[in-house]
């Protein structure tokens, strides 16, 4: 029976995989183990939880105004994709719309259930909002579900347009609530506070002092690409029920109203090149937080082809998007200039134009900065001179490879240099997108100062080659992951045993944080089934 159980296990990784060496076979088979003893039901009636237990003595009053208190609707019974069942064992809103990617390669129908179960009644708020995690469901996480909705219905075949309709209902209220509560001026530059990314900023995002706001490169960039991410939903079901074409002209006039507004804040420094946040006091006065992190990284993901026949068949499409596709068409100005490839002509409809892509890339691709032997530093290293923000005693950063020194967020997080899977997987999948619409023409230097030009496609393989790196033997038969441990890397019994951390050293690639996390670093599945070399679509139906 263990013999037939493993010989069947053999041929389902073998067809997932067949082009892969032992030792990437070897990541692939441990990181999709890891998945799977990921599962585990979650039981959570919140208002049992804020009341007590009606055979015990009431809890005291105190207790009905904690966290989650407004939360009172939500009662879970269901089997979830966890960051890791025994660390961390709840779910994560954005963590979870990554599970549910890797998952998409071995059981879709439950990868569409992660994404779909968090948007039923029993989870959703009735404002829209999604709960972010146990800790605190008020929490705000990266808007990532359409964009992930996106990634598991083209591996799953590109066919079930019920899923996407049913996912794509919900997440109109989630946009909405997106609108009305991180954009509290309506200018389209919206905030959202930490935004999964803790204690990325020198300031705590979600706790500012009296009297000032912040806008946010990020949270900006995050709405622009869930617009465009609705707006390709959107096209998909048009194709099939035009009551679609309204909504997909609706996100498209979405999209461009954040990208004027953003354009016009001054978010972006033209003379560095990159983007940052904005501290704004009770006076109005507005002091750029200029510390280089991934924060600045984001605007350049938004981005989608909408091909040309799709958006001349939209008669009704008028205003805004209009406007901007006929001065494309005729050569006035930017922003949605026609691309032909593969024979089809696309909108390249992008929140940043080329060249600022281009130069924000300098510094994403510098050894000196943010690329380092195994991925992408979530803060500059240039950083190793502490940065701080100017006028908030105290609010410093500096770049820190391994564990954080500061105490925001409990210090149990640690976004201030470390290698994370989500954000340089995203990284990764848009970089495809920009191949794939801007061409072989479009290349950029990679390293930066290395004289050598290559092609974004080719930049995208090399950063998922040091990404999948970390797992991978070195000429000595030692893997980054598992740093100077002596019983991780000399011990026959346990050299081949592989962990998937939480995230991992910005400089050697040693894991760190939560040791059993498999959750969203098993994107390294995605990237090694799907790698930039030969990847399919990234997110749409060509």
């Amino acid at each position: 029976m263990v013999a037939a159980r493993r010989r069947d296990a053999d041929e389902f990784y073998a067809a997932l995989g067949p082009d892969l060496d032992d030792e990437r076979m070897r990541v692939l088979r441990q990181a999709a183990a890891g998945l799977v003893w990921s599962k585990q039901m979650y039981p959570y009636r919140v208002s049992r939880w804020l009341d007590g237990d009606p055979a015990g003595p009431p809890p005291p009053e105190r207790h009905r105004h904690l966290r989650n208190a407004g939360w009172r609707h939500l009662d879970a019974f269901d089997v979830l994709a966890m960051p890791d069942p025994w660390e961390y064992p709840w779910f994560a809103a954005w963590d979870l719309a990554f599970h549910a990617i890797a998952w998409a390669h071995l059981d879709p129908a439950f990868a569409k259930y992660q994404l779909s179960v968090l948007l039923r009644e029993w989870f959703q708020h009735p404002n829209g909002a999604l709960p972010a995690y146990e800790w605190n469901f008020d929490d705000v996480n990266p808007p990532v579900h359409a964009l992930a909705a996106l990634r598991v219905f083209v591996l799953d075949g590109s066919t079930d347009t019920a899923f996407l309709e049913r996912v794509f209902q919900k997440l109109l209220l989630n946009f909405t609530w997106w609108l009305n509560r991180q954009d509290p001026d309506g200018n389209h530059l919206f905030g959202g506070g930490f935004l999964g990314l803790d204690n990325i900023s020198p300031v705590d995002r979600s706790h500012l002092p009296e009297g000032v706001r912040i806008e946010q490169a990020d949270g900006t960039a995050w709405m622009a690409a869930y617009s465009l991410a609705m707006s390709i939903l959107a096209l998909l079901l048009a194709a099939e029920n035009p009551v679609y074409d309204d909504m997909v002209v609706k996100f498209l006039e979405q999209f461009v109203m954040i990208s004027e507004a953003l354009e016009a804040s001054g978010l972006y420094d033209p003379d560095d090149g990159f983007f940052y946040d904005r501290l704004i006091d009770a006076a109005g006065n507005r002091t750029p937080v200029k510390v280089q992190t991934l924060v600045g990284v984001i605007p350049i993901l938004a981005t989608v082809g909408v091909p040309l026949d799709q958006v001349q068949r939209l008669a009704s499409l008028r205003k805004a998007a209009a406007r901007r596709l006929d001065a494309s068409e005729s050569d006035q100005g930017q922003p949605f200039p026609i691309r032909e490839s593969g024979g089809v002509h696309r909108a390249v409809v992008s929140l940043v134009t080329p060249d600022q892509a281009r130069r924000t890339l300098t510094h994403l691709l510098d050894e000196d900065a943010f690329l380092s032997p195994h991925g992408l530093r979530s803060l500059s290293r240039r950083h190793a001179e502490p940065y701080a923000a100017p006028g908030l005693p105290g609010a410093t950063i500096d770049y820190e490879p391994a564990e954080s020194t500061t105490s925001m967020y409990g210090g149990n997080s640690n976004w201030r240099g470390p290698v994370w899977m989500p954000t340089n997987y995203l990284v990764v999948r848009s970089l495809l997108l920009y191949d794939e619409l801007l061409g072989p023409d479009f290349t950029v230097e990679h390293p930066t100062g290395s004289g050598s030009q290559h092609t974004v496609r080719e930049v995208a393989t090399d950063l998922a080659d040091r990404l999948v790196g970390i797992w991978l033997p070195d000429g000595s038969g030692r893997r980054p992951v598992s740093g100077g441990q002596r019983l991780m890397t000399e011990d026959p019994a346990w050299k081949d045993n592989l962990l998937f951390y939480e995230y991992f050293h910005g400089d050697n690639g040693a894991g760190l944080g939560a040791s059993h996390q498999t959750g969203w670093t098993a994107l390294v599945v995605d990237l090694l089934l799907d790698p930039p070399d030969r990847a399919r679509q990234v997110f749409g139906r060509r």
